[in-house]
């Protein structure tokens, strides 16, 4: 996922059909571990970089996200994903739509076949 297409997901935000409670908290233990106890190697939680514009967005949706009351256990757990860039307390609210508009057939190749993300580009 390219810095624009990103940038164009997280405006799109959470889409017309965000996913279900259940549906996030599978997709957000995929990444954490919390109950396979094998965190995803792409879940990349140490230091990183962030334009102003991009921090900005993040931080308008991540607003919207708390109004809504969207969480999900482990969600301190979360981080940014190494393989397409994204910050996954987000990514994991968004509708199915939405990440796969915005995802390259290269990125989802890169994706680890356990990765929830990948198994989007399969379903109808």
């Amino acid at each position: 996922m390219s810095l624009v297409n990103g940038i164009e997901a997280i405006l799109e935000g959470f889409g017309a059909n965000p996913p279900s409670q259940d549906t996030a908290q599978d997709r957000s233990d995929v990444c954490t571990g919390r109950t396979s106890g094998v965190p995803c190697p792409n879940n990349h939680r140490g230091g990183f970089s962030l334009t102003a514009q991009a921090s900005a967005i993040i931080h308008v949706q991540r607003q919207r996200k708390l109004d809504l009351k969207l969480n999900v256990d482990g969600e301190e757990s979360l981080g940014i994903c190494k393989v397409c860039g994204c910050y996954l307390p987000l990514k994991v609210w968004y509708d199915s739509e939405t990440i796969s508009s915005h995802t390259t057939d290269e990125t989802f190749s890169r994706f680890p076949d356990f990765c929830w993300i990948k198994h989007l580009k399969t379903q109808p």
